[in-house]
């Protein structure tokens, strides 16, 4: 179903096997993305409204209590992020979101299996707001579990088992985050970016938005193109690895959010295969020689996102035996 020229697809429909692998796959190649409504049985309206309260009690507790959880103190990149931890986007002038980051609960590696850094391993949930760790670990789990449905239909699509990627999500690099754009008076659709121009490092992100900021690059019109927010709805982007994965068939969907100087909340999953798992171009894609390590790009993006993975890095304290990019190939593309 296509409203005003934005794709719909319905979970209930994908759930019961009942979309051609095909209708995904031709809209993620046509548009970059698609909405997914139909969300009842996984994610009831009950659970977004909670995300919601718990991100503002959260987020309005003082800097202090929130920087007890600040995730440059962590160990598997987990908690909050200041608006200060500010990555390096050229047209991001006016950093004026804070997030709060969790991943796939996982117990410690042995150490012999321990690499300096390690992005996938317990959460830890602020303790003085009620109701979090429970409202962010079954949205969590609603999510991987659209997204385990998703990833079946593209193998399938791709001329594989459904289950082909099921091996590889044992400990996913896959993150969910909660995002607060602060309240500012900049004007709406200025040129300044509360979020600048980037595509996701994952396979795809699951985002649901609680009002209108985000904006999609339009390929063929070479223009920006405003994402409306449909209640209930969840938006899915193409990610790197999926462009990856397709060799280049699907395009990693180049995304931003303006200013509207309204507080906002958006809360993305990112949808990522097991941290070492190397991948090529799946052969229904053609044959290339080329291959990339899931972990190491995710890494290397996060050193650019991120201050205090660079200065660990840099420092030695995560000794990486791969190069960082200066650039991520997806956004120049």
């Amino acid at each position: 179903m296509v409203i005003h020229s934005f794709p719909i697809l319905d979970y209930e429909e994908i759930a019961e096997g009942s979309v051609a692998p095909e209708r995904i796959l031709d809209a993620f190649q046509t548009y970059g993305y698609f909405y997914l409504s139909g969300l009842d049985r996984v994610i009831p309206p009950r659970l977004f409204k909670s995300m919601k309260e718990v991100s503002e009690r959260f987020f309005a507790s003082p800097l202090a209590a929130k920087m007890g959880y600040y995730i440059g103190d962590s160990a598997h990149h987990r908690g909050y992020v200041p608006v200060t931890e500010k990555g390096a986007y050229g047209d991001e002038k006016i950093r004026s979101y804070e997030a709060f980051d969790i991943g796939f609960d996982a117990p410690e590696l042995p150490a012999h299996r321990r690499k300096g850094f390690e992005l996938v391993g317990p959460n830890r949930y602020p303790q003085h707001v009620p109701g979090m760790e429970e409202a962010l670990t079954s949205y969590y789990g609603a999510n991987f579990e659209i997204s385990r449905q998703i990833l079946r239909l593209i193998a399938r699509g791709s001329g594989l088992a459904e289950t082909h990627f099921d091996p590889h999500i044992t400990r996913p690099a896959s993150q969910l985050r909660l995002i607060h754009y602060l309240a500012n008076d900049v004007l709406v659709d200025s040129d300044d970016a509360s979020m600048g121009a980037h595509t996701d490092y994952e396979l795809f992100t699951i985002l649901h938005q609680s009002s209108p900021g985000l904006l999609a690059f339009d390929r063929q019109l070479q223009r920006w193109k405003h994402l409306p927010v449909f209640k209930n709805m969840l938006i899915v982007l193409v990610g790197d690895m999926l462009q990856f994965l397709t060799g280049g068939r699907l395009k990693s969907l180049l995304h931003r959010v303006v200013a509207t100087g309204e507080e906002r909340y958006s809360f993305p999953f990112f949808m990522n295969l097991d941290f070492e798992t190397r991948l090529q171009t799946l052969p229904h894609y053609g044959r290339s020689d080329e291959s990339v390590v899931v972990g190491h790009h995710l890494l290397g993006q996060l050193y650019r996102d991120f201050p205090y993975i660079k200065r660990r890095i840099d420092s030695g304290d995560w000794p990486v035996d791969f190069d960082i990019p200066e650039r991520n190939e997806y956004e120049q593309a």
